[in-house]
């Protein structure tokens, strides 16, 4: 008798995928056994070659929603006349392994049935906010360790009641084997509370109907969920909104809001075919879409819900706690992370309780521990499709697929940058990029890094051959990384380098590709030369890249300062402007800054003084922004002044682009000097802020393309263009690039899996650091041969 042995590798664990084998191995009548271990999945089938075959191909074709298969590897053998086949096909124990290769599923939204089942009051599962399924609940955001299994999980302090059990044990039930699965008589429960930790006598249906009375008497609560804590209010109270934002201290960076239902969804956002697939996904991320007026009978959303800006990022409910907390509410809830400034989203109750008392009014908490802690995934919707901004639950850690060519990798680790810095762990399965963790130079921040770090690497049981680090020399995750490992194993990745890389993977260049034009603007990175960058143009590859050109540098007086204080930027424009420095020093001094701050920074840039030069796009953005009195003294919050600019330029459809020069010497320089000169012109000519900024963005966009086409033309070549950087989060700079690239007969790669900022860095880096040692490898072979 033949047995054929299936070695199924992706993310196949904890998504119903055995009882996706069980199911078609029974409609097959084929005899065997499935189980889990820390490569994937075992399937043993007692048939013919050709019914394997059969077998793969139905497996593939009825994949469960969750799952992923990344690879199938057959191997058959012959067993001795006197071996039985079983007599049936059963679903076996996992197995451990000293190698953990196997996908961790992600955290996923409810799924139809189990919503439909907490909504019907003949359920017994009637409105359980903790209903779940194979194909849907919380998965990354419970594990403590793998293969994944329910004592592994934080729902192993919740034994299973007899009817629980049935389901977990039925091959046949859609819950069986679903870790979290739970009903109210067994599992996890909701309390409502007040800031003490009081818990709240009840003239209500449950818990969450009374949360839902609070919000809707402008209370604001905080709301224990999936991965972490959310801050809740009514989206249509103004009063409510900024009484949250004086609480938070969060004055203008915009809120997320969860709307019951798709229904309500398009009623206030223009969300297209791509948004909708989006908001509906299993992911169930943040998306940010345009905004409609509201014209009907509902209320509008509070102006200081995204002060400035044309968007709503909006979502769904990703739980069955957060569905009926909707429901019960039935008007659109502002859902921010739960967290005192600059650090990570509470997880704890009783950390929730003792941060968050100055905030919130009540608390709604549970008690099924959160293992992860896991924040909402942001994606942006695009002309060009789909665009990643913060990479986290529901994605996160979905490996991503390595590009042809790096098979045979050793394991990397990668450790990101300094601000919305997340790792990725790299091996020939794949690159495993980690959630969200955010900017490291908070502390408890910088100790959830730590704490995560230890945390995947102890599931995967990843033990790093290569350590890939940015370059620059003050990044803490830069420098733990020359701490913790041995010079050998380190790789100094440049920053900007990093970023190409990551498009280039996210869009699955092979490792032996042709070198790319590599557009990187954002806010800064160290260069080679010791100065800060920031506006690069790369002919970079894998392994290699060189500066060929760049936007013309410009000072950052008070250095970190100029970052938050976009006024400084404009003043160290002044030259660019022609004689117009006294016309913008006025206008600074109408906008609030004084005169004598004013002339200090002047001083500070002509002297060189505490002034170093960077040729940061993100600050020239900063730069017009004040020019135009858009966000001049501070920014409260990253990119703010970027992102209100944007905002202003959609109100416009003026097709006049500002001009910008190309300066020829070692290396082409993108000169801004001609559009200072065309904006001040309007400037003073009354032309209204929109247009200018409509116009500053247009002209950007068309300086890429020239220099691009300047660059191809002394190259010799044509390359294909991979854009990257926080600054082409711009969806207007963005969207104009790559059409008028594409117009010029240019392939433009673009980022859409991991963000374009510095969330997507570590991918890069792990690339890099893999293509390096493939080729240390190889000649070391070749050496060896000859």
């Amino acid at each position: 008798m033949q047995v054929q042995r299936l070695r199924i590798r992706g993310v196949v664990q904890g998504v119903g995928f055995r009882p996706a084998v069980w199911h078609i191995a029974q409609s097959l009548s084929l005899k065997g056994s499935v189980l889990n271990d820390g490569e994937g999945v075992v399937v043993d089938l007692w048939c013919s070659q050709k019914e394997a075959s059969d077998f793969i191909d139905r497996l593939i074709a009825e994949c469960p929603p969750l799952a992923s298969i990344e690879s199938v590897e057959s191997a058959q053998w012959k067993t001795s006349e006197s071996v039985l086949p079983p007599d049936g096909f059963t679903i076996a124990e996992s197995h451990e392994s000293a190698q953990i290769n196997a996908g961790i599923p992600v955290d996923a939204c409810i799924c139809k049935a189990c919503a439909d089942e907490t909504l019907d009051p003949q359920s017994r599962r009637y409105r359980y906010p903790f209903t779940n399924c194979t194909h849907c609940g919380p998965r990354l955001s419970i594990i403590k360790a793998l293969p994944y299994d329910r004592p592994k999980t934080s729902m192993a302090a919740f034994p299973l009641c007899a009817a629980c059990e049935s389901e977990y044990r039925n091959p046949a039930d859609r819950r069986f084997h679903a870790q979290p699965v739970a009903c109210p008589d067994c599992g996890p429960s909701v309390w409502l509370t007040d800031t003490s930790g009081q818990r709240l006598e009840i003239d209500s249906v449950d818990a969450i109907d009374a949360a839902s009375t609070l919000i809707g008497r402008g209370e604001i609560l905080a709301v224990k969920g999936l991965g972490g804590f959310h801050l809740v209010c009514d989206a249509t109270n103004e009063e409510a909104v900024t009484q949250l934002r004086l609480r938070k201290r969060r004055p203008a960076k915009p809120f997320a809001v969860m709307m019951p239902d798709l229904e309500m969804a398009e009623l206030y956002c223009a969300l297209n075919d791509a948004g909708r697939e989006a908001i509906q996904s299993a992911a169930s991320p943040v998306v940010i879409a345009p905004r409609n007026e509201v014209t009907t009978s509902h209320k509008n959303i509070a102006n200081s819900i995204a002060p400035g800006l044309d968007e709503l990022g909006i979502m769904l409910p990703a739980t069955p706690l957060h569905l009926l907390l909707c429901r019960d509410a039935g008007i659109p809830l502002v859902m921010t992370s739960a967290n005192l400034s600059g650090n990570p989203q509470c997880i704890d109750n009783d950390e929730a309780l003792a941060d968050l008392a100055d905030i919130a009014d009540f608390f709604l908490l549970h008690d099924r521990d959160i293992v992860v802690r896991v924040d909402d995934s942001v994606l942006r919707q695009t002309a060009s499709g789909m665009q990643t901004i913060r990479r986290a639950r529901g994605f996160a850690p979905s490996p991503l697929k390595l590009p042809a060519g790096f098979g045979e990798s050793e394991k990397v680790l990668a450790l990101g940058g300094e601000v919305k810095n997340a790792f990725c762990l790299l091996s020939s399965h794949g690159a495993v990029l980690g959630q969200y963790v955010g900017d490291l130079e908070s502390a408890r921040v910088w100790d959830d890094f730590n704490r995560l770090l230890s945390h995947y690497q102890r599931l995967y049981r990843f033990e790093p051959q290569k350590v890939a680090v940015d370059a620059h020399p003050e990044y803490i995750a830069s420098k733990y990384g020359r701490a913790a490992f041995l010079p050998e194993q380190r790789v100094e990745v440049q920053h900007h380098h990093a970023h190409v890389a990551a498009c280039m993977g996210d869009n699955g260049l092979a490792l032996d590709s042709a070198p790319v034009i590599g557009v990187v603007f954002d806010g800064l990175g160290f260069g080679e030369d010791g100065t800060l960058w920031g506006g690069e143009f790369l002919l970079a590859d894998y392994r290699h890249f060189s500066r060929i050109a760049h936007l013309k540098p410009a000072a950052l007086p008070g250095g970190a300062t100029a970052i938050k204080q976009p006024w400084r930027n404009l003043v160290a424009r002044f030259g660019e402007s022609g004689s117009r420095e006294a016309f913008l020093a006025e206008r600074l001094q109408a906008q609030g800054i004084e005169l004598s701050a004013i002339n200090t920074v002047k001083q500070m840039v002509e002297k060189g003084f505490n002034a170093p030069i960077s040729s940061s796009a993100g600050r020239l953005f900063d730069a017009v922004s004040a020019a135009l009195d858009v966000c001049t003294d501070t920014q409260t919050y990253e990119g703010q002044a970027a992102i209100e600019l944007e905002a202003l330029a959609h109100q416009r459809q003026d097709a006049f682009a500002y001009p910008f020069g190309i300066l020829e010497g070692n290396l082409p320089v993108l000169d801004p000097n001609p559009m200072w000169q065309a904006l001040c012109e309007d400037l003073e000519s009354g032309v209204e802020a929109s247009v200018i900024s409509r116009r500053f963005h247009l002209g950007l966009a068309q300086a890429v393309v020239n220099m691009v086409q300047h660059l191809s033309l002394s190259l010799g070549t044509t390359h294909k263009i991979a854009l990257s950087g926080g600054v082409f989060q711009n969806k207007l700079l963005l969207e104009q690039t790559v059409e008028r690239l594409q117009k010029r007969g240019f392939e433009v790669l673009i980022h859409r899996q991991v963000p374009a900022n510095d969330g997507g860095l570590a991918f890069g880096q792990a690339l890099i650091a893999a293509a390096l040692s493939l080729h240390q490898h190889t000649q070391s072979v070749g050496l060896s041969h000859n």
